[in-house]
């Protein structure tokens, strides 16, 4: 097989190029009026959708900015190219999962006069592979022969060139509002991006107006590098529950990658980012290498209205209720000076010594899909993991795959050899085991049932009433790896005429009948008031996370 002369011939011996003339292509100047387009027009109007209208930006620049590099910098060889190719590609994939690289980003634009907002977001890493077919599609044109033309014919195309290098470089630099309506999204935007020489400004800068309703307001006299961290979308909060204590329970691994600001003096950006779902009330989390430390803005969405904020504002009567006042000592520190409502809060990151936490998700029941032969089974081999499942296997006239039931210690009613019924209900949340008559049994064995449930209710059980009560006045705390917060709750339980009995999550009772006693295992037993579902096991709903393990058996004499 011959490889294609491309990839044989050494970098340095390859023709010159000319990357100027791959502006002028079709392919090079569609992308670019994209990228114009899609940033000022199409971006915050609601003609496409938030999520399209912030990839579109992405793919069209991985086919301007290579391309463009290299013409400013004046290369002309392959090398030179994929430099640029590399260089935009590396830039690029470092800004989107790195916030650190994103507040670099950020600062760096600021000196040349652009103060920048990035939205870190490995999505948008999707891109990516654009950068392939930009280089194919606009190699030929930069390999492509000179005319041989008089000077006056000659100047034309350079005079393009130039005029094409210039849109580009002014399109790429150059955004959209940091702050379109909902339905946009934010990606890369400007605290404010640099309008006309207005000589009744001090600064000589008039900054875009942007739409927000908690926002952040620079009254240091130096540049800020702040990064604001929204709320996963998948976290659910009970905004009542969070108000009590915004700093300790809304932890860090609640909110995601989130913005960076690069914010000049006297200007202000939004606290969160509109583009997102709406909510009963917001959360944000603010950091930043100079402030002295992170903080959380919480408020209602009924408290601060959304509304049209100045871009700068230098007499304080002007702020919105919305406004938090950023101020620095003489050490260049920075924290909050002042807030016009009472949203912010200190991160708490030590929780009272009797808080309760979230029960631990390795004490949850679970099980492999149950083996629903439709009769009865014989248990034939019973094995206890190390990790304290059950492995179980049954000869049922077919062929049964090995079962694995997780449950509390010694909860397990049954053993080998032993016959039972297995049935599932609920869509699979609640599972009952009841041991019948084998075969070989010449009598009736014990009647032994076991009742596996978990989910958002209390289970019923025959001759049994069952009620859960919310320990309101306890301590809590988030779990420290997921983030999720719950209130502990009491069961109380009454078996046919006996008395009620109370037990706590991770508790065990027995309840006495007159002849059958229940014995029951709470593995959980709480009121979940914020939940991060992508780390949290149970129902996917903030509400009760209830499971249990029942047994009914005789009586013992």
């Amino acid at each position: 097989m011959t490889l294609p002369r491309w990839l044989t011939t050494p970098f340095s011996t390859r023709p010159e190029l000319r990357p100027g003339r791959a502006l002028l292509t079709p392919t090079w100047l569609a992308a670019l009026a994209l990228l114009g387009v899609n940033d000022h027009l199409l971006k915050g109007s609601g003609l496409l959708p938030g999520g399209l209208t912030g990839k579109l930006s992405d793919l069209a620049g991985m086919v301007v900015a290579p391309a463009l590099l290299a013409a400013l910098l004046g290369l002309r060889t392959r090398r030179g190219l994929l430099f640029c190719h590399v260089a935009v590609g590396a830039v690029f994939a470092a800004i989107k999962v790195s916030p650190a690289a994103a507040d670099a980003w950020s600062w760096l634009m600021g000196l040349v006069g652009n103060a920048w907002s990035i939205t870190v977001d490995p999505t948008d890493l999707i891109a990516l592979p654009v950068l392939a077919l930009g280089w194919r599609a606009l190699l030929p044109a930069m390999r492509r022969p000179a005319p041989r033309l008089q000077l006056t014919s000659r100047m034309a195309p350079r005079l393009a060139q130039l005029a094409a290098v210039c849109a580009g470089t002014s399109l790429s630099i150059a955004t959209s509002s940091p702050n379109p309506p909902p339905g946009e999204e934010g990606d890369v935007g400007d605290v404010g991006d640099v309008g006309e020489w207005d000589t009744g400004v001090d600064s000589g800068i008039v900054y875009e107006d942007i739409d927000a309703d908690a926002y952040l307001h620079n009254g240091s006299s130096a540049d800020l590098i702040v990064r604001t961290r929204d709320l996963l979308p998948e976290v659910q909060i009970d905004c009542i529950a969070a108000e009590e204590d915004p700093g300790l329970l809304l932890s860090e691994s609640l909110f995601g990658a989130g913005r960076t600001w690069s914010m000049p003096p006297n200007t202000n950006a939004a606290a969160r980012d509109l583009s997102l779902a709406s909510r009963q009330c917001y959360a944000v989390r603010v950091e930043g290498d100079s402030l002295v430390e992170p903080f959380i803005l919480f408020w209602h969405a009924s408290e601060i209205a959304v509304e049209l904020i100045p871009g700068s504002i230098e007499d304080a009567s002007q702020h919105r209720p919305g406004g938090v006042l950023l101020g620095a000592d003489a050490d260049g520190q920075v924290s909050v000076a002042s807030s016009q409502r009472e949203i912010v809060y200190e991160v708490d990151p030590f929780p009272p010594a009797d808080a309760y936490y979230p029960g631990p998700d390795v004490e949850r029941l679970a099980w492999s899909d149950p083996p629903l032969a439709g009769g009865a089974m014989q248990i034939t081999n019973l094995d206890l993991g190390p990790d304290g499942c059950i492995g179980l296997e049954f000869d049922a006239g077919i062929d049964i795959p090995r079962w694995y039931l997780c449950l509390p210690a010694d909860s397990f009613p049954f053993v080998q050899d032993q016959w039972i019924t297995v049935e599932s209900f609920a869509s699979g949340d609640v599972l009952e085991l009841t041991r019948v008559q084998g075969p070989e049994d010449v009598d009736p064995p014990p009647k032994v049932a076991m009742v596996v449930s978990r989910g958002r209710e209390v289970p019923k059980f025959a001759d049994t009433v069952m009620a859960s009560k919310v320990v309101f006045d306890a301590a809590i705390a988030p779990d420290p790896d997921c983030g999720t917060v719950a209130r502990p709750t009491e069961v109380s339980v009454r078996y046919e005429d006996g008395e009620v009995q109370v037990a706590k999550p991770g508790g065990q009772i027995t309840l006495q009948g007159a002849s059958t006693s229940l014995a029951l295992w709470f593995a959980h037993a709480e009121e979940r008031v914020i939940l991060n579902p992508v780390c949290a096991e149970g129902p996917d709903e903030l509400g009760l996370d209830f499971e249990v393990v029942a047994v009914r058996s005789p009586s013992q004499p």
